[in-house]
């Protein structure tokens, strides 16, 4: 594992994709026996094991003491006992300034319970997808019982702090590492964890909010003119003067609009706006694809109004709007893309990357 990652980068990686990574860099992790029950390769077991320790240290790191505390009943679990130990170790390492004292095993265990418990359900998945190994009957559920199912599915004790154990010699290289003492004392962002699943931006319910926001958006590098095209990313909500040559920017040694070069910043190529006053959605996918779909606003007759031509009060269809971003989370942008181009040859014709 260590010629996959550095065992300092290895903290820092987002821990669901350093086991995918990890293990498409090997074979398969699960093999069928006879049976048809699923076994682990120790081999690939133990990069699991790697993996699921790193993302305990993650979520005790960002651990928030700050949190309303409760009243535990019955004495202290060995889940709890072992979280302090660690909890114990990590404070050591870092110092009283990155990580504040608690006395709560129970607080610590319930905080990586919740915080771990994301990780184990995509793990669970990536495998299944990957093997075709048939998930257990608990695990279809969403029981008391799923926590012990998902554990058993992955090969993992249910008390995951039995794991560190084994690597306690890489708690301190990655507490040593500079940006994690940087980020705990607020030289940074700091994730949390169970991390909120990603959401587009707010829409206001009057559509002539956003026009009132468009009018008074000038372009950035014209001199406070008015942008004749103002068009406001849906997954940050910044606003961008497109389809203007005042504002290109030079991408991979290529002239392109300020949308397409927006998307390579937010969005990893893919882009989401709508066009203000045309009142339009565009999707932009790198820098020769796109297409427009209908936006999430309608009139009181339920219809959109492109290019604003009828002028009727428009407001925003809160089913429209879940689809435009059920679409976006499940990356099916790029598909919606290819759909309308085949059935529009036009829109192949249109130059994407000047918007």
């Amino acid at each position: 594992h260590t010629r996959c990652f550095g065992t300092k980068d290895l903290f820092f990686y987002s821990s669901v994709n350093s086991e995918v990574y990890s293990v498409l860099s090997s074979s398969s992790l699960h093999s069928l026996d006879q049976s048809g029950q699923s076994s682990v390769d120790s081999a690939h077991l133990h990069l699991l094991h790697l993996v699921t320790v790193a993302h305990l240290v993650q979520v005790l790191l960002t651990f928030t003491a700050g949190e309303p505390s409760m009243d535990q009943d019955g004495e202290e679990s060995e889940e709890e006992r072992l979280t302090c130990q660690l909890y114990g170790r990590l404070r050591d390492h870092l110092g009283s300034r990155c990580l504040p004292d608690v006395s709560s095993g129970w607080r610590l265990w319930r905080c990586v319970r919740a915080g771990v418990l994301p990780f184990l359900r995509t793990a669970a998945l990536f495998f299944h997808y990957m093997n075709s190994a048939s998930p257990p009957a608990d695990l279809l559920g969403t029981g008391p019982g799923q926590w012990e199912a998902l554990c058993s599915y992955l090969s993992l004790p249910s008390n995951l702090l039995l794991l560190y154990q084994n690597h306690r010699t890489l708690l301190e290289p990655w507490c040593c590492h500079p940006g994690v003492g940087q980020v705990l004392r607020g030289g940074g962002v700091l994730v949390r964890f169970p991390r909120e699943s990603n959401r587009l931006i707010d829409l206001p319910e009057d559509y002539s909010i956003l026009i009132n926001q468009a009018s008074s958006f000038t372009c950035p590098r014209s001199g406070g003119d008015k942008s004749r095209a103002p068009t406001l990313c849906l997954v940050c909500g910044c606003m961008l003067c497109s389809q203007s040559y005042c504002c290109q920017t030079e991408v991979e040694g290529e002239d392109v609009g300020a949308c397409t070069a927006h998307t390579f910043t937010c969005g990893a190529g893919i882009g989401l706006f709508l066009r203000v006053r045309e009142s339009q959605v565009l999707f932009v996918a790198g820098k020769t694809k796109g297409c427009f779909y209908p936006p999430p606003y309608l009139d009181d007759y339920g219809e959109t109004d492109p290019g604003l031509k009828r002028g009727n009060p428009l407001h925003l269809c809160s089913e429209r709007y879940q689809k435009i971003e059920r679409l976006w989370r499940q990356h099916g942008i790029a598909e919606v893309i290819g759909h309308a181009q085949e059935a529009n040859q036009t829109l192949v014709a249109i130059d994407w990357q000047h918007l």
